[in-house]
């Protein structure tokens, strides 16, 4: 049985041309994609983060400029992803100029839109975003994981150029996880009693969870104390990674559970998984894909981007320490926390370490050709990167927490250590 899609008004003056060719094809799409989501009718949506700032060739480049040139602008406050390149660095970085210049348009064209250029994965740390219960449109998936579980705003899993139809048109299907009742948590996760956690049993955790989910709705019980941004970062961008999660309940954590009965709406789960210290282990080790090897060459932060609980954190861990300089460090931060670290003189002494900051870009834009000549060993904290940074840079992939790689920059070698909290 198909359901018929309801229109308002401004749906129909939209779709009938009365606010330019550009607003109607974003419509038009919309509507399209409302209609094969089985949507009853569309939601007005107050926030959009944009994830089309990735150049993926002219086909990319072209649907934005063609909106820009048809006289299209943003409806709604509009954030903008991580794009292709390091607007301020890409010549040091062995950008291809033709790439470069090509990304650049594009990124252009989306603040041509009036989207504000953020250029980050993390638009959950920049002010004025969505609060608790209101409809967005969010793409990049650890964010969209975040505004869904840590927020309590609601949106989907959506594609390419349907989030920048939707900053045009202001509306989104009224589908999904928009919808209350698909909001219920079906899996339930249980985590024994455990302590000194860190960034790696976050993203230990998340990477598990997503494996295991499928599309339930996970709810996470058995947490001490109250994670931070940054655990909360870790964890979503690897149950998004792993899996393909767009809502988690923690109980007591995040606002739809205060209750693991309000996270479950009162009803037994579909499926249960008690965790172990031993399956977390298991999970972290499998994280790494790297080789033995004789020397580290490359250590790779901020994926998602280094937020200001990050650059604090590793700025401690650097205190009176230097790298080795054979090992090169690369964070990837946005501008806005880039700033902020600054303001707090906690970038100038991870600077003093010897690491360099790249912005606007992220680490899933590495290629094999932005690698220095001879690079084979590379570490990384990231769950994500982990996961992708074989594939991205062709070389195994070392991960550990943050200590461990700063302790492995020192030393010249990759060192991880059992963590603590197994």
């Amino acid at each position: 049985m198909t359901t018929e899609l309801r229109l308002s008004d401004g749906d129909r003056a939209m779709l009938d041309g009365e606010h330019g060719d550009g607003v109607r094809s974003a419509m038009r799409i919309i509507t399209r994609m409302a209609e094969i989501q089985g949507a009853a009718a569309l939601v007005d949506v107050s926030h959009v983060h944009v994830d089309c700032g990735i150049y993926t060739g002219p086909g990319s480049l072209a649907v934005v400029e063609t909106l820009v040139a048809s006289g299209a602008r943003v409806r709604v406050p509009t954030t903008v992803n991580a794009i292709s390149i390091d607007r301020q660095r890409w010549r040091s970085q062995n950008v291809d100029p033709g790439f470069a210049a090509k990304a650049d348009r594009l990124a252009t064209a989306i603040e041509d839109l009036g989207a504000s250029p953020t250029f980050s994965c993390t638009p959950y740390v920049f002010p004025d975003g969505p609060r608790f219960g209101e409809d967005i449109v969010w793409a990049e998936s650890n964010a969209i994981v975040y505004a869904n579980s840590v927020i309590g705003a609601r949106t989907n899993r959506h594609g390419d150029l349907l989030d920048v139809c939707a900053a045009i048109t202001g509306r989104a299907p009224l589908a999904g996880l928009h919808l209350p009742e698909n909001r219920v948590g079906t899996f339930l996760v249980t985590v024994p009693p455990m302590d000194r956690l860190d960034g790696s049993f976050y993203v230990a955790l998340g990477y598990l969870v997503g494996q295991q989910a499928g599309e339930l709705v996970p709810v996470i019980d058995g947490l001490p104390g109250t994670p931070s941004t940054e655990d909360l970062k870790a964890f979503c961008a690897a149950v998004a990674t792993s899996g393909a999660v767009g809502l988690f309940h923690m109980v007591g954590v995040t606002p739809e559970a205060p209750t693991r009965h309000a996270a479950l709406g009162g009803r037994p789960p579909l499926r249960t998984l008690d965790v172990t210290p031993e399956a977390l282990l298991d999970t972290v080790k499998g994280l790494s894909t790297g080789q033995e090897a004789a020397a580290l060459d490359l250590v790779v932060l901020g994926s998602p981007h280094f937020t200001s609980g990050d650059f604090a954190e590793l700025a401690g861990l650097v205190a009176g320490r230097t790298r080795d300089p054979r090992v090169d460090v690369l964070i990837t931060t946005s501008r806005f926390a880039l700033d902020q670290a600054r303001e707090q003189g906690w970038a100038q002494s991870i600077e003093a370490f010897g690491a360099r900051f790249s912005t606007d870009t992220c680490l899933c834009m590495l290629s094999p050709d932005m690698l220095a000549p001879g690079t084979r060993a590379v570490m990384t904290n990231s769950g994500k990167f982990a996961h992708y940074g074989p594939g991205l840079v062709r070389r195994g992939v070392w991960f550990g927490s943050l200590a461990d790689c700063v302790d492995s920059a020192v030393a010249g070698t990759v060192r991880t250590r059992r963590p603590a909290w197994a």
